[in-house]
């Protein structure tokens, strides 16, 4: 049988659509891309001259690795911890609370808290110890969780090593709903209490040093 031009090209349209059917098949869906959330940020922090007796070398925050990394997590029921399906923090939890605290140091005005760098010299060195960081389903998993910060603080003097004080911080703020959004909002407020109680304990503690 002789085959017209006409049902040739018919053909390769046919096998053409045969084709990108079947690859759109084998190709797999789409998912949605994850909702990235961030502690606040001030819109603004003064500029106040720098009193080299009150900076502080702010260290990276130490965690245990759950809570070291961008999960956002969760906990039913205080022990165990899972992570938020869908969400993520915009940077390891521990670089979140150091740019925090620092953050709320500056807007206070009395210490001046820094990163450590190469050249950098610093009166005090601030270790942190984070020990809890999540939220946690203590009244059943379809009721609003309570956002927990729990922080153990070490201030040395840089120069002789001499331990000036050390102080735990324990926060928490109930999340206004069982949903990703709350528990951020929520977790943003105990940290903020915590940023404001490391304040003042510094304070106390060099604030007022000549």
């Amino acid at each position: 049988m002789t085959l017209s031009l006409k049902n040739i090209a018919a053909g390769l349209v046919l096998i053409g659509a045969l084709s990108m059917s079947a690859c759109i098949s084998v190709l797999p869906k789409a998912k949605p891309a994850p909702t990235v959330y961030r502690l606040s940020v001030p819109h603004s922090v003064p500029e106040i001259p720098v009193k080299h007796n009150k900076v502080v070398n702010i260290e990276i925050p130490q965690a245990p690795r759950a809570l070291s990394g961008t999960d956002i997590v969760l906990s039913p029921d205080g022990r165990r911890l899972t992570a938020a399906a869908g969400a993520s923090w915009a940077e390891p939890v521990p670089n979140q609370l150091r740019h925090a605290l620092i953050d709320k140091l500056a807007g206070d005005g009395k210490i001046t808290g820094v990163i450590p760098s190469g050249g950098t010299r610093a009166p005090y060195r601030l270790n942190i110890d984070v020990r809890r960081f999540e939220a946690v389903f203590d009244n059943g998993e379809e009721a609003a969780p309570n956002s927990i910060v729990t922080l153990n603080l070490t201030l040395t003097d840089t120069k002789s090593r001499r331990l000036v004080g050390t102080h735990s911080v324990m926060t928490n703020v109930r999340a206004r709903a069982a949903s990703v959004s709350a528990i951020v909002d929520a977790q943003d407020a105990a940290t903020e209490k915590a940023m404001h109680e490391i304040s003042a304990w510094l304070g106390n503690l060099i604030g007022d040093n000549p």
